[in-house]
């Protein structure tokens, strides 16, 4: 496989201010990216003193996967007081889209570069947000099918959503496989797809809960590298974050006045509002089956499902006895990831980068130091199919890749179509509106007439349009197989008006290149960077 990193410029210019060290970005964040120098302040900071628990911890929840040697190397590493590069994502149907993969990739490149830098070991580490409950974007996911050249959704469907985390679901396990056979019934057969069929029904026959299968997967794919995994649900982890919690339920006024106030501060600043919530605690409570968000109301700390109520030493009591029932929004997670961890830097998506810089006071509030944000790897795969249309057409991947295809479309259109025709439409609808408006000269005065002729010169109007389109649809029908092969490459490389990596699943390249296309073995060498990444076979 080649890999070729490109450079366009971002519709979001975000991340072109984090990457050229923007003062008035940088203000909301503890380190600029951009620097060595904060990495090499970062790295040498102490550890925080729980890399030991943390480190058994997780080894409980990895205790059902076949480990690895650079996992157990890196357990150790944790173990013995390692930094980490960390990130997560919720658990996607069948992975999620392509960019959860992409944020291990970028988490396993930058740790191995950090660990070079400084000779030193730097653990990846991927967080899985287990604790989240909105089954609704993660139940379905995309397959495109080269025969048809469209895009189908494939969803899981149940009668019963969960109510609580996904942690805690134990789905339906023929209605998991009938989404998985939907799915590869749209994929073309290829020498890799019968072994990866098999590996994601057994892996949904061997596990019982939602996030143990996503577990598993991730596992079976990036093993090699040593990353290590953890459910942010996960009960052992909960009786370790004891003390935060009570500390968070303390300072529940001060954290939501602190957040508050930053997020004043960067949208003055020009940035748009990324975390939206009503509460003033950020703490959800499990109750009644659901995952509940608490607040404060008055003396007591109150449900948003359930009529009960608690009072602070109640709350406090039972984070004491059961944490398993708390858990995080997304103000204090990102809290307790660093809280836990030992970390140098956080891989995010552009959202998430986006909001850390809202709790940048929350931080400091609770002498919690915010890492090294950094934008995760952003990466293309260009399939042998679409190399060739590219050049077939004489596209240029990298502008389809930022605009899509439909410029290139209406060109080519418009070069088989008959200028001297289109022309004469023209100049009919430039001698029309010199004739209506002799017309409306005629009956000016008059109302009535004058909304008659305006109406029937829209309706005129129209059927030029109309005519117009019909005769560039006549010219789309004349080359059909054309026309299939932009809305192809449309469907490759800018799916759904966006990056490939966010519809795309990554069971669908794996299906292309391979069940090991994305270990070490195979996958080409990659370098942290800001811009687009491009994998060709």
């Amino acid at each position: 496989m080649d890999c070729q990193v490109t450079y366009f410029k971002e519709k979001d210019s975000f991340i072109t201010k984090l990457k050229n060290s923007d003062e008035q970005l940088l203000k909301f964040y503890q380190y600029d990216p951009s620097e060595k120098a904060s990495f090499d302040k970062k790295m040498k900071q102490p550890s925080n003193g729980r890399e030991q628990q943390l480190g058994e911890i997780i080894a409980s929840f990895m205790g059902d996967l076949k480990l690895t040697d650079s996992q157990q190397h890196h357990l150790e590493a944790l173990s013995n007081g390692a930094k980490v590069v960390i990130g997560g994502q919720q658990a996607g149907l069948f992975g999620g889209p392509l960019y959860t993969f992409h944020k291990i990739l970028s988490i396993v490149t930058l740790s191995h570069q950090l660990s070079q830098t400084y000779e030193q070991p730097v653990v990846p580490v991927f967080w899985i947000a287990g604790e989240d409950h909105d089954f609704d974007e993660v139940n379905h996911t995309y397959v495109f099918n080269n025969r048809e050249a469209q895009l189908h959704k494939v969803k899981y469907h149940t009668m019963a959503p969960p109510e609580s985390n996904v942690s805690r679901y134990l789905p339906d396990k023929e209605a998991l496989l009938e989404a998985l056979k939907n799915f590869f019934k749209e994929l073309k057969e290829t020498e890799h797809t019968k072994a990866l069929y098999s590996l994601c029904s057994d892996i949904i026959y061997q596990y019982d809960s939602w996030t143990d299968m996503f577990k598993t997967l991730l596992h079976e794919v990036f093993k090699d590298y040593g990353v290590l995994f953890i459910d942010a649900q996960f009960k052992e982890l909960r009786e370790l974050e004891k003390p935060i919690l009570k500390e968070m339920i303390q300072q529940h006024e001060a954290i939501d006045y602190a957040f508050r106030n930053t997020q004043a501060q960067t949208t003055q600043s020009g940035l748009n509002q990324m975390i939206q919530t009503d509460t003033n605690v950020h703490l959800f409570f499990h109750a009644d089956n659901m995952r509940q968000l608490l607040s404060k109301e008055g003396n007591h700390f109150k449900l948003s499902k359930s009529e009960i109520k608690y009072t602070k030493d109640e709350i406090l009591e039972l984070i004491e006895t059961e944490p398993q029932r708390f858990s995080n929004n997304v103000v204090t997670r990102p809290i307790m990831e660093e809280w836990l961890f030992n970390t140098a830097a956080f891989i995010g998506g552009p959202s998430e980068i986006k909001y850390w810089a809202e709790l940048n006071e929350v931080f400091k509030l609770l002498e919690i130091e915010m890492p090294i944000v950094m934008p995760r790897l952003k990466i293309t795969y260009l399939t042998q199919r679409a190399g060739k249309l590219l050049n077939q057409y004489q596209l240029d991947v990298q502008n389809v890749i930022e605009s899509g295809i439909e410029n290139d479309r209406t060109k080519f259109i418009r070069e088989r179509a008959s200028e001297s025709f289109i022309k004469q439409v023209e100049q009919l609808k430039e001698e029309h509106a010199r004739i209506y408006q002799h017309l409306l000269d005629e009956v000016k005065g008059n109302q009535d007439n004058i909304n008659l002729v305006n109406k029937n010169n829209e309706i005129h109007n129209t059927q030029y349009e109309y005519l117009l389109q019909r005769y560039l649809l006549n010219i789309e029908r004349e080359n059909d197989i054309s026309m299939k092969h932009f809305r192809e490459l449309e469907y490759v490389i800018h799916p759904m008006g966006g990056l490939q990596e966010r519809i795309w699943n990554p069971l669908q390249i794996m299906n292309e290149f391979g069940i090991d296309v994305f270990s070490p073995s195979t996958y080409p060498p990659l370098e942290y960077t800001f811009n687009q990444i491009i994998i060709k076979p």
